[in-house]
């Protein structure tokens, strides 16, 4: 998922079908997975087929019909003339201003039936003639003002200074922005504990989920090297020269000696009850942290069995069968019986992530941290398991934090009933409540809004700041085939729609769907200028940004 497909919203809206040339019939229904790209030979064919699909998947028809006050049937009925009047689409016989004139209006109708869309996570991609195998795309609000808010790096830059014991990381993923948090707390006011990240991936990236015990292969495992397997070994007693033979059997018994006395070490024993404590209680030591380093240090710094220059006293055309059979004997022993990758993979991540855990979710979990500040301005969502491992920290109580539906047919108003969303508790969460401001802007989407409504409500202890979100609340599922309507991401007709839109509608507790309003901050500050915006990025020392000093001045006086 795109971070910028996360932080954007597009729009789309229709109402009944597919294939029919009268304008007063709707298009019989034809599944969306079915279209293939013959069956659009028009720009009145792609109208309908973008129409049909959308009537079969658009989770929001109920509520944008109210909204915006027209009758899908109604746009159906005035946009398909439109289209039908279109007479170049894919006539090569054309000139070609015709062909571009056609194009323009085409992406002009689109663009008024999709504007209106309040969904902020509808996006769809549509491939017209002029562009050939490229997509314009379409979105709700594309018309809209940019809002304006800090870029997330900026108020990184602008808040590194300005904390003690101040923690901070950033972790590379694949094809997307890196995960960058920021936490520590306040010198304006060191009561206050501060954390700020760009994206709801902290599960796959800081979070710690441990074996039960490392390098502790069970009694009895056939992948372990032995002595006794060297010295039977058919390639070592096929070496005919006696002392040859008996200087590359030792060569190799002290390489299996020195990784067995690593393997069998009292700091692996000592590493392995360690681990054992965190699993159970979740605390991260500074010995945890400092053994693990040492022993990824050592496990990386051991005789490399796999290097051709460790054998290069003892190589030769008679010695290379049993060379290349002892380094795969080797081999077995460590990454499958031993499984060194899976304790180095560990390792590494205790001694990355350990002081993230340290600092701030032990002391959170003891109540150490009194007040606290969750700075979600800029972060544009992410994954939803990040509700349990971080969100829940912050719960004290099981409650409705909002409600969701999907759609259950294919019909426009084919939906399910609204289910109510539960909050739950982590089992090393916050013990009491403590006064929480939640940071918000045009920038926080998705799950920055969903974890706002967790948060509040938990009571009113917990209060938003800033600006109103984005409004980008519907769920996304990447397996279209797990609800009856929706798609994370589906490509229609051979490619020439591609649309990306939410499985689940949301609102809130008080039944209103905020989809393309936002959360309405319980203290409003106005959004940056520009001229703010500026200052940030470039004096950030002698910069004052009012949404903080709000909150500031909201939980000094708690």
């Amino acid at each position: 998922m795109k971070k910028n497909l996360i932080r954007l919203s597009l729009l789309f809206f229709v109402a009944a079908g597919t294939l029919s040339s009268c304008v007063e019939d709707f298009p019989t229904t034809t599944d969306a997975s079915r279209y293939t790209a013959s069956d659009i030979q028009s720009y009145a064919d792609l109208f309908k087929v973008f129409w049909n699909v959308m009537e079969q998947r658009y989770n929001y028809f109920y509520e944008q019909k109210r909204q915006d006050g027209k009758d899908w049937n109604t746009i159906y009925k005035e946009y398909y003339p439109k289209f039908e009047a279109l007479k170049t689409y894919r006539s090569a016989s054309q000139a070609p201003v015709l062909v571009k004139e056609d194009y323009e209006k085409a992406k002009q109708y689109f663009t008024e039936i999709i504007n209106p869309i309040i969904d902020r996570h509808f996006i769809v991609g549509i491939a017209m003639p002029i562009t050939a195998q490229d997509y314009d795309t379409f979105h709700g609000g594309m018309n809209n003002p940019a809002p304006s808010y800090y870029d997330f790096n900026d108020k990184y830059g602008y808040m590194k200074d300005r904390l003690d014991h101040k923690l901070s990381n950033s972790y590379p993923i694949k094809d997307e922005e890196p995960l960058t948090y920021l936490a520590g707390n306040l010198k304006v006011n060191p009561d206050i504990y501060y954390f700020t990240y760009n994206q709801f991936t902290l599960s796959s990236t800081v979070k710690l989920s441990l074996a039960d015990k490392y390098l502790s292969p069970d009694p009895g495992n056939g992948l372990l090297l032995s002595v006794t397997d060297i010295d039977t070994s058919a390639n070592l007693n096929a070496i005919k020269d006696i002392s040859v033979r008996k200087k590359l059997r030792d060569f190799t018994v002290n390489i299996l000696n020195q990784w067995n006395t690593f393997l069998g070490s009292p700091d692996i024993k000592t590493f392995n009850q360690q681990v054992k404590t965190f699993n159970e209680t979740e605390v991260m030591s500074d010995s945890l942290i400092t053994l693990a380093q040492k022993l990824l240090n050592q496990s990386k710094n051991l005789v490399n069995y796999n290097d051709a220059s460790t054998y290069a006293s003892v190589w030769s055309n008679e010695t290379i069968p049993y060379i290349l059979w002892f380094a795969q004997q080797m081999d077995i022993q460590i990454e499958s019986g031993y499984q060194l990758s899976q304790f180095q993979n560990a390792t590494q991540k205790i001694t990355t992530n350990g002081s993230l855990y340290k600092s701030f979710f032990n002391p959170l979990h003891k109540g150490d941290i009194k007040k606290l500040i969750i700075d979600l301005r800029g972060n544009g969502g992410g994954a939803i398991v990040d509700t349990r491992f971080f969100v829940d920290r912050f719960i004290t109580r099981k409650t409705t934090a909002f409600y969701q539906r999907t759609k259950e047919g294919t019909g426009l108003y084919n939906y399910t009933p609204w289910v109510p969303v539960q909050t739950q508790l982590h089992p090393f969460g916050i013990p009491n409540n403590i006064p929480i401001v939640i940071l918000t802007d045009k920038g926080s989407a998705s799950m920055s809004e969903m974890s706002t409504l967790m948060l509040k409500s938990q009571g009113s202890q917990v209060i938003s700041i800033g600006d109103y979100s984005i409004g980008a609340t519907a769920g996304l599922d990447p397996n279209p085939n797990d609800f009856n309507g929706g798609a994370y991401f589906q490509d229609v007709a051979g490619g020439l729609l591609r649309f990306k839109m939410p499985t689940m509608a949301s609102k809130d507790l008080n039944g209103n769907v905020i989809e393309g309003i936002g959360i309405k901050p319980d203290i409003y500050v106005t959004p940056p200028t520009q001229a703010e915006i500026q200052q940030m990025k470039y004096s950030p020392a002698t910069f004052a940004d009012r949404v903080m000093q709000e909150a500031v001045k909201y939980l000094s006086s708690k």
